[in-house]
C-alpha cells in the first residue's frame, strides 16, 4: 500500500505508539538513545515512605490522576478496526531528567485505543514529591501493540530514533509528552492525554510508520464545535488547530463525517481555534477537507476552564 492511502485507513491504524503486530519491528539498537538518568520506582517512592531526611516519617506528596483519550477518527469507526496498545504506565520527568513512576505494571494493559473517542481510559493515579515536572512519558510494550483493519494485520514501526529506553533490553518504548506538572504537598490534580491519531501514522508498503504525537493538559478542558459549508452541509476531514497565546500549537484534531470535533488534552486558558482545509501531519500525510467552500478557513478565540466544555457552535468553512 502506498503513501497515498486514504485518510480513513490511515487514521484507523494510527493510535498506539510503538511497534509491531506479531513480528516486532524495532529501531536498531545502535540508533536508540538509552536513558542515563535515575528512575524512581513507585515501590520506593510510595506515599508515606520514610526518607532519611524526613524526621516525622511521612514524606510530603501530591497526587495526579491520569486519563487517556483518542482523537476522533475520520471515515471509519472502532467497529471495523483495532489499534491495540500495550500500556505499561506513565512516568513524570523532573527538572534533572530523572523519572518518577506515576502508574505502572509489569503486565501491559492492552487497550483498543480507537474505542477512546468519547470516553477515556483511566490510567490511574500516582504520587510525586512537591515540585515541578516539565514532561511525562507514556510507556508502551511493543510485543502487545498491534493494528488490525478489515481483517488484516499490519506491522507497526516506531520511527523516532531519539526516544529513550529505560530498560537495558530495549523492550519498553517511552513516548515523551510535553506536560508541565506543578504540585505542593496535599494537592490532588488531574491531567488528560490524547494520543493524536491522524498526526502519528503513515501506512506505506503494508507497514505502519509511527511518529508518536501525544498531547496532554492539566485538568479536563474540552472545546467542541461543528464545521459546515455555506450551504449547511458537513465539512469532514478539516484540521482543527488550537493555538495558545504564545503561538504554540497545543493540540490538533480533525472533523468527523458529520463535521463535529472535540479538542481535549489542553491546558486551561485562551486559544485561537482555526480550521485548515489542507494540512500535513507529523507523519507526513496530507489531509484534505471534504465539503469545504473554496478559500474558507474560519477561526475563533475561546477561553476554557480547568474542567469545563466550551461549544463553539457552528463554524462556516
Amino acid at each position: 500500500m502506498k503513501r497515498s492511502l486514504s485518510l480513513a485507513i490511515v487514521t484507523m491504524i494510527a493510535l498506539s505508539a510503538c511497534t509491531a503486530n506479531g513480528t516486532s519491528q524495532t529501531v536498531p539498537a545502535s540508533s536508540i538513545k538509552t536513558q542515563t538518568h535515575v528512575r524512581h520506582l513507585k515501590s520506593t517512592t510510595a506515599k508515606g515512605a520514610r526518607r532519611p531526611t524526613d524526621v516525622l516519617g511521612g514524606a510530603p506528596r501530591f497526587s495526579i490522576d491520569l486519563a487517556l483519550f483518542d482523537a476522533p477518527l475520520v471515515g471509519a469507526s472502532a467497529a471495523n478496526a483495532q489499534f491495540n496498545a500495550g500500556i505499561l504506565g506513565v512516568d513524570a520527568i523532573d527538572q534533572n531528567g530523572d523519572s518518577w513512576q506515576l502508574v505502572g505494571s509489569s503486565t501491559p494493559q492492552v487497550t483498543n485505543l480507537l474505542a477512546l473517542q468519547t470516553t477515556s481510559l483511566d490510567l490511574g493515579a500516582g504520587d510525586l514529591p512537591p515540585g515541578t515536572y516539565p514532561a511525562i512519558q507514556l510507556l508502551l510494550d511493543p510485543a502487545t501493540t498491534n493494528v488490525i483493519y478489515g481483517g488484516q494485520a499490519y506491522p507497526v514501526h516506531f520511527v523516532d530514533p531519539n526516544h529513550p529506553w529505560w530498560d537495558p533490553t530495549q523492550t519498553v518504548a517511552a513516548v515523551s509528552v510535553p506536560l508541565s506538572i506543578t504540585g505542593k504537598d496535599g494537592d490532588t490534580l488531574t491531567a488528560t492525554l490524547d494520543f493524536n491519531v491522524f498526526q502519528s501514522a503513515n501506512l506505506t508498503d503494508g507497514v505502519v510508520y509511527l511518529t508518536p504525537t501525544v498531547a496532554a493538559g492539566m485538568g479536563q478542558p474540552t472545546i467542541a464545535g461543528l464545521v459546515v459549508n455555506a450551504a449547511g452541509a458537513a465539512v469532514s476531514n478539516a484540521t482543527i488547530v488550537a493555538t495558545d497565546a504564545a503561538g504554540n500549537v497545543a493540540n490538533t484534531t480533525v472533523t468527523a463525517a458529520d463535521g463535529s470535533f472535540h479538542l481535549r488534552a489542553i491546558n486551561p486558558g485562551g486559544y485561537t481555534i482555526s480550521v485548515a482545509n489542507t494540512s500535513t501531519t507529523n507523519a507526513g500525510v496530507t489531509v484534505s477537507a471534504a465539503g469545504a467552500d473554496a478559500g474558507a478557513a474560519p477561526s475563533r478565540y475561546v477561553v476554557v476552564g480547568p474542567s469545563g466544555e466550551v461549544n463553539l457552535g457552528t463554524l462556516i468553512d
